[in-house]
């Protein structure tokens, strides 16, 4: 299956999954409710140095290295689609959030938080990164990125920054812009049989899969807590609907990096 392919399946996947997560979560009464719940449980705390280094100034730091690696590497292809999707995502997620997207008055808060710009913010300048990296680089980074996204997302849960649509939607949303920027890749010859690219692009592929099993373990540790907060004896325990939630986006984010992984070990350019 070629880049491309790979690419425009992923934008179609990932962009509904933005629409059905907002749907599901924010649009309906037992979303609200059940997010409501979560944020009750949450230990509401306002420090965080990881989360704390979002910020314009530091974005934009963030997307000028991003570039200079590209430009450096002569992968000019690389430096644009980088700059698409940190630029894109982040001014999309603000869009969305503040100008088009609305929030029911089904609860308390009706203040509209979906996608997380928290979440926008770390995931695209992670995605870009990799994007950059030579390739012998990117089996090394994605894993240790994954585990930063991860901790992130399970931060923002737990410490009630964000609803958990909110984060898996700002992820969504990021692996959306990133899966449709690299659909207009121009197409400049296939990569060699062997040689170190080669082996880049198959280690990367291993280190996908490995991540994606991660996520699948995550999303049914997920599954597990939330049905016995629910329906077991973890009924009256709310720490297991925080680490329920918690588990789930830590699996979404693990998740959304495999994919991106996975669109770029078949790439056919430099």
């Amino acid at each position: 299956m070629t880049t491309r392919v790979r690419s425009i399946l992923t934008a179609i996947v990932a962009a509904l999954g933005v629409v059905v997560s907002f749907f599901m979560a924010v649009q309906t009464h037992l979303g609200q409710r059940v997010e409501d719940r979560v944020l009750d449980s949450s230990l509401y705390s306002e420090r965080s140095p990881l989360l704390a280094l979002v910020t314009v100034p530091n974005l934009a730091i963030a997307l000028a290295v991003v570039v200079l690696i590209g430009l450096i590497r002569r992968a000019w292809a690389d430096a644009v689609i980088a700059a698409v999707v940190m630029g894109l995502s982040n001014v999309l997620g603000q869009l969305l959030k503040h100008q088009i997207l609305q929030r029911p008055d089904f609860s308390i808060d009706a203040v509209n938080t979906f996608p997380s710009g928290h979440t926008i913010a770390f995931t695209s300048t992670a995605f870009a990164l990799v994007i950059v990296l030579p390739h012998v680089v990117r089996p090394i980074a994605l894993p240790v990125i994954s585990l930063v996204l991860g901790l992130v997302s399970g931060q923002l849960v737990v410490f009630g920054w964000h609803r958990p649509s909110d984060v898996v939607g700002g992820a969504l949303l990021v692996l959306a812009v990133a899966a449709a920027a690299n659909t207009l890749r121009p197409s400049a010859g296939r990569f060699a049989r062997g040689g170190p690219t080669a082996k880049a692009r198959r280690s990367l592929s291993v280190i996908s899969l490995v991540i994606v099993i991660a996520a699948a373990a995550c999303v049914a540790v997920a599954g597990v807590l939330a049905a016995l907060h629910f329906l077991g004896p973890l009924h009256d325990a709310s720490w297991a609907l925080t680490a329920a939630a918690a588990s789930g986006v830590v699996g979404g984010a693990f998740g959304s990096a495999a994919i991106v992984g996975w669109m770029l070990s078949a790439r056919r350019t430099r």
